[in-house]
């Protein structure tokens, strides 16, 4: 459909217009901003609409409007934000736009705004902060974006804000500390972050937080491990960290860490012990680690461990078949013999497969009988075959 009849504005009952995927569709008449009762616009994946009708902001009872992945939209009406009733607004994926109205921040109802993989983005009118509702922020993929407004902690109800793949954002405002509601905050391939902000410990509310793949990350702040609340924390491929803070530890519900390829981590704090509630933790990759505590054992609640490339691990098992909870523990071949000599307690016939890494090709499940603890079991470990 390349367009829409003279006459569509007549339709003053429609509450809801869903256009998406129209790919031949242009432009809209001007009349559409007659609809005074529709509610919901969705206009995604509309390839060639360009622009808007320059009132749009008439229709003044819309709650949704989604434009996402319409790759030729290269700006938006200022009348946009007289929209005074939108709740959710979704451009992600709108390659060619720029920049967004100079006082967007009027959009008071905004409770979700998804600028994802607007590549063209390069920053964001300081009148954003003024979104007093907006609880989720997506920028992931913003390429050009190089900071946040400096007033950016103003968002007080902000849940959830995804920062990842902002590959030119070179550091992070200082208020953004104060987003004491922020839950989910994702940074992942964030090139050029060099550091957090000192205070970084006042984000109490934090869950889950992604730092992987911040190249340039070489060092954590004391006080992040004053984030009490912290269940997953990612920093894989943080290739220029080279430890983690002393009292590390004291992050007591980490169910999730995840340290995979930090190829400068020298070692691990003793205090890491401490993590009673940790699941999964993955250190595959990390080639300069050279000391492993030989209290790794208490670790409890250890489900998932990954040590591969750790060239020293006839020094831990001994402190691993503590592990009674351990059912994934990812080996190579080499590691076979190793494993054959030790009395493993780990990974019950119930665990889940892993995927194949780019470095293997093959998993098998081979049973072993151990005596453990004076009783003789059928216990099972993985073997991974390298191509």
């Amino acid at each position: 459909m390349e367009n829409l009849p003279v006459e569509f504005g007549k339709l003053q009952s429609l509450v809801e217009l869903d256009l998406s995927g129209c790919s031949e569709l242009g432009c809209l008449l001007d009349s559409i901003v007659h609809l005074s009762q529709l509610n919901t616009f969705r206009l995604s994946n509309c390839d060639k609409l360009e622009n808007l009708p320059v009132e749009f902001g008439k229709l003044q009872s819309l709650v949704e409007l989604d434009l996402s992945y319409c790759s030729q939209l290269g700006c938006l009406p200022d009348s946009i934000v007289h929209l005074s009733q939108l709740n959710t607004f979704r451009l992600g994926g709108c390659q060619k736009l720029e920049n967004l109205p100079v006082e967007f921040g009027k959009l008071q109802s905004l409770v979700e705004l998804d600028l994802s993989y607007c590549s063209q983005l390069g920053c964001l009118p300081n009148s954003i902060v003024n979104l007093s509702q907006l609880k989720t922020f997506r920028l992931r993929g913003c390429q050009k974006l190089e900071n946040l407004p400096m007033e950016f902690g103003k968002l007080q109800s902000l849940v959830e804000l995804d920062l990842s793949g902002c590959s030119q954002l070179g550091c992070l405002p200082n208020s953004i500390v104060d987003l004491s509601q922020l839950k989910t905050f994702r940074l992942s391939n964030c090139d050029k972050l060099e550091n957090l902000p000192m205070e970084f410990e006042k984000l109490q509310s934090l869950v889950e937080l992604d730092l992987s793949y911040c190249s340039q990350l070489g060092y954590l702040p004391d006080s992040i491990m004053n984030l009490s609340q912290l269940k997953t924390f990612r920093l894989g491929g943080c290739h220029k960290l080279e430890n983690l803070p002393v009292e590390f530890g004291k992050l007591q519900n980490l169910v999730e860490l995840d340290l995979f390829y930090c190829s400068q981590l020298g070692y691990l704090p003793d205090s890491i012990v401490n993590l009673s509630q940790l699941k999964t933790f993955r250190l595959g990759g990390c080639h300069k680690l050279e000391n492993l505590l030989v209290e790794f054992g208490k670790l409890q609640s250890l489900v998932e461990l990954d040590l591969l490339h750790y060239s020293q691990l006839g020094y831990l098992l001994n402190s691993i078949v503590d592990l009674s909870q351990l059912k994934t523990f990812p080996l190579f071949e080499r590691h076979k013999r190793l494993l054959e000599r030790h009395k493993l307690k780990n990974l019950p016939m119930e665990f889940r497969k892993l995927q194949s890494s780019s470095q293997c090709h093959k998993l098998e499940v081979r049973p072993i009988i151990l005596i453990f603890k004076a009783k003789v079991t059928y216990h099972y470990y993985v073997v991974i075959r390298q191509i």
